[in-house]
């Protein structure tokens, strides 16, 4: 009992002596009290949130504070969000923070990925979108590929329609050049061809009330990895106040159905947050009527105040699917196979067609544990733990045009990633805060592939690789916050162990020592000034950005029965490199309600890996016997604009446009003789309105549109680049929300690709005219 009354005690004692308050009223316009309007408190350092609800009479109260400095927002329904300045609070002080919220306005963003740490939009000095939850649901989107479609600087190939390979390019480049996050730890699959997200994207189902941060340009000195044309953050929900949710159900087109519930909310004065959402996506039909897919994703997390300056989460995300899948265009006839030809669906080329027998089984998993403090005013910590762990099953049969097996066939990849952070921020004074951090990484990859018309095909792989890398980071802000200074920098190091093959006879890469192989070297600075008195931001970003060699790069080979193993890898590949940069310029009119933006980019990618069939490799000096695979070369450069636009004219009216200029152009053609980065459009824009027609009534209206983009064709003997249109989709939706008390019900439908344009994504056919409608039930 002594050594029980000791411990409580020491919990008990930071309260005593380091805990604040902030208190105040919430008020519209006319000075009126604005009941249960959304307040949440957050740490500009450790990124802590507390939160609260404005009571009848607009006034709110947040206790048991640690002193530092935070950030205050205040959201409510049919006002403009406000964001406070941010301020200091000093232990044991009571600050009174009084709110008027405006009828009108943009949406104040607080965003986190540009540095890792909470920031105002004044403070960023990088370009950011920000898709929130608010227009997750409006424009009712399923999945994290569709919420970014309408992005300045994004572009999202779709292969087909839901469950269809997904992937996400920035600024011109690759899809292996973004890394994704879920709460600002990577998401990867260690089994892909590069190890990067694309895998994954597919499946990844909005199950929660998420948000969306998307960085544009060199993110790897903060997050390390694949983050060399940018960094897609999604932002789950902590939770805390009154418990609150929703179930939802929508049904359409392709043989659609969609279901989703969220819950989230707190215990014990909220020493306890936690959230919850479940979505479920089936598919009878499809793109050709044949494309069945299913889908179950489930986030949740939970969050254990231990004291007013520390706190347990725990965190996971994951999915289950199973689809059938098209076989790849094919080429009809003989072409040339050199220079551009139009692209016309069964006259030169065959858009992807069924294959009866191909389907896919996939899942991922990624869960965290975080335990974050604040031991000293000024100084945060975290220490975490990430597990991902992704599994893909690929079945294959005779049927079907085009190559296919001689049998039935199956393939599996399975990937792991356990790394541990941690991670610490100190404010050292009051113009400078300090980061650093340790991380540590292992990654893992297992192959297996059974041919069942021939056992003795049988094939296995695994690898496994480990990774020290350090990071720190220098934020510094001058002139009452109006000029933001950064640098950054990170050095990652890898450990190879030695693969293992089945069968072990004759198996490459055996009895060979590895040296480590070199390391990852990356840094960047950014720097934004902000004039008050007109509303203008100039910002400017230079990094080095990088993606480590995946282990099926380094390890990848083939089996056959008859000629053995065919090797790909080369485990002395260097990380690949890259240099960028971008200048920006912000600016707000009419006292906020409208936001311009233009920034120039350019990123060159000096060290790549590529897939070498030109003859380059010589066997005979190569140290694996190797004439096809994996080499260091040049890479090529995007540069270009992109524009945004926001406006909110009148209460419950928002506009928004995006407007992007690329061209990305290789060192050497990839395919054919055209050095025209493939898939990649010069020019996109979209345009999105989303209004209040009454207190009940919404609509949404939204435009994408893209110019032509090239993309190459295999057939079975020859190989040839054609020009397919760019995408025309108009897309209209609306909803009707019916109070019910505390409760409410919202009936929403939805008209996407109105024109019926007949697109095609490298080749497959994307869905025309669909419709959906259902209900959601909030409570």
């Amino acid at each position: 009992m002594k050594y029980i009354t000791t411990l409580l005690s020491l919990l008990v004692l930071p309260i005593a002596i380091r805990a604040a308050s902030v208190h105040g009223n919430v008020t519209d316009p006319q000075g009126r009290p604005v009941a249960n309007a959304a307040i949440r408190l957050i740490s500009t350092a450790g990124g802590s949130q507390w939160t609260a609800a404005s009571g009848p009479a607009g006034t709110y109260t947040i206790d048991n504070i640690p002193p530092g400095d935070y950030l205050l927002r205040v959201s409510s329904s049919g006002f403009s969000e406000f964001l406070a300045e941010p301020f200091h609070l000093e232990a044991g002080t009571a600050r009174i923070e009084s709110v008027a919220l405006e009828i009108a306005g943009l949406r104040a963003e607080v965003v986190v990925t540009a540095s890792s740490t909470p920031q105002t939009p004044v403070e960023v000095s990088k370009a950011i979108t920000v898709v929130d939850h608010d227009e997750i649901d409006n424009r009712d989107t399923p999945d994290l590929a569709t919420a970014l479609l309408l992005g300045p600087g994004i572009r999202v190939q779709q292969q087909g329609g839901p469950g269809a390979l997904s992937e996400i390019q920035i600024r011109g480049l690759r899809p292996e050049d973004t890394a994704v996050l879920v709460d600002g730890l990577r998401l990867r699959d260690a089994s892909a061809t590069q190890a990067d997200a694309s895998a994954l994207i597919e499946d990844f189902l909005l199950a929660g009330d998420s948000r969306i941060e998307v960085l544009r340009g060199s993110g790897s000195s903060l997050y390390g990895t694949n983050a060399i044309g940018g960094v897609v953050n999604v932002i789950t929900s902590q939770g805390g106040g009154r418990t609150r949710g929703s179930v939802l159900v929508e049904g359409g087109s392709l043989g659609t159905f969609r279901g989703r519930a969220q819950l989230e909310g707190g215990w014990l004065q909220d020493r306890v947050q936690y959230s919850f959402g479940a979505s479920q996506l089936y598919v009878a039909n499809g793109v050709d009527g044949d494309d069945p897919y299913r889908d179950t994703s489930a986030q949740a997390s939970i969050t254990f105040h231990l004291s007013p300056a520390t706190r347990l989460t725990a965190r996971f995300y994951g999915s289950n699917s199973f689809g059938k899948l098209n076989s790849s265009a094919d080429v009809i006839g003989t072409p040339p196979g050199t220079g551009v030809l139009p692209a016309i669906p069964f006259v030169n080329f065959l858009p992807a067609p069924d294959n009866p027998d191909y389907t896919r089984a996939g899942r991922f998993f990624t869960g965290a544990l975080t335990l974050a403090s604040q031991p000293l005013d000024g100084l945060n910590y975290s220490l975490s733990y990430q597990s991902v762990d992704s599994s893909r099953r690929y079945a294959d049969g005779p049927a079907g045009v085009s190559y296919q097996p001689s049998g039935d066939t199956r393939s599996l990849y399975d990937g792991q990633i356990q790394t541990v952070n941690a991670h610490a921020d100190y404010r050292l004074g009051r113009h400078n805060l300090l980061t650093g951090g340790y991380e540590f990484e292992n990654e893992k990859f297992a192959y297996d592939n059974v041919d069942f018309t021939d056992p003795a095909a049988a094939s296995a792989t695994n690898v496994t690789e480990r990774s020290h890398a350090v990071f720190g980071q220098d934020q510094l802000r001058f002139l009452g916050g109006r000029l933001q200074i950064s640098a950054a920098f990170r050095a990652q190091f890898f450990e190879l162990q030695a693969p293992a093959f089945i069968p072990a006879d004759s198996a490459p890469y055996q009895g060979i020592p590895f040296a480590s192989p070199a390391a990852a070297y990356t840094g960047d600075g950014s720097a934004a000034y902000y004039f008050k008195k007109t509303g203008t931001k100039l910002r400017a970003h230079t990094g080095r950005g990088y993606r480590a060699p995946s282990l099926f790069e380094r390890f990848g080979a083939g089996f056959d029965p008859t000629f053995g193993y065919t090797v790909y890898g080369d485990p002395r590949l260097t990380p690949e490199h890259s240099t960028s940069l971008d200048a920006g310029l912000e600016q707000t009119f009419w006292t906020g309600r409208i936001k311009a933006s233009a920034t120039y980019f350019y990123t060159w990618l000096q060290n790549v890996i590529t897939f070498d069939t030109s003859g380059l490799i010589d066997p005979a000096a190569d140290p694996f016997a190797r004439f096809i695979g994996y080499r260091n070369t040049r890479g090529g450069i995007s540069r270009g604009v992109e524009s945004s636009f926001a406006m909110s004219p009148a209460r419950g009216w928002n506009i928004s446009a995006g407007y992007t200029f690329v061209n990305a152009v290789e060192r050497t053609p990839i395919a054919g003789d055209t050095l025209r980065t493939f898939s990649i459009p010069r020019n996109q824009f979209s345009f999105l309105v989303t209004g209040r027609l009454t207190s009940r009534l919404m609509m949404i209206f939204d435009v994408l549109v893209s110019s032509n983009y090239l993309t190459p064709v295999y057939g079975e003997t020859v190989t040839q680049v054609f020009r397919f249109d760019g995408m025309h989709r108009i897309n209209l939706g609306g909803s009707y929300r019916l109070p019910l008390g505390d409760r409410a019900v919202r009936f929403f439908a939805r008209g996407e690709n109105l024109l019926r344009q007949n697109y095609f994504e490298a080749g497959f056919p994307t869905p025309g005219r669909t419709g959906r409608a259902g209900m959601q039930v909030e409570f």
